[in-house]
């Protein structure tokens, strides 16, 4: 059996991009956007406690993952993809 994986391009989550998840997101529209691309000596709090209650967390998360993102993607730090 083949599984599908269900990888999202970054437009889904683009501010510009009228996706339904992204209409969900808890960051969409943050007047804050550096928040969740801080540099490593920020406080990375903002965007954990506004990522906490997003419905589309775990989409986010491993759309970070998958593509190799830098930032705070689903509630984690990540540094080129990987968890820090």
């Amino acid at each position: 059996m083949t599984e599908v994986l269900d990888i999202r391009t970054l437009a889904d989550l683009l501010p510009i991009s009228d996706a339904p998840d992204w209409l969900r997101a808890a960051c969409r529209g943050d007047t804050n956007p550096e928040a969740w691309f801080p540099f490593p000596t920020q406080d990375y709090g903002y965007a954990l406690s506004v990522c906490a209650n997003c419905p589309i967390m775990l989409q986010c998360g491993e759309f970070g993952r998958a593509t190799g993102q830098s930032g705070v993607w689903g509630g984690r730090n990540l540094d080129r993809g990987r968890v820090q």
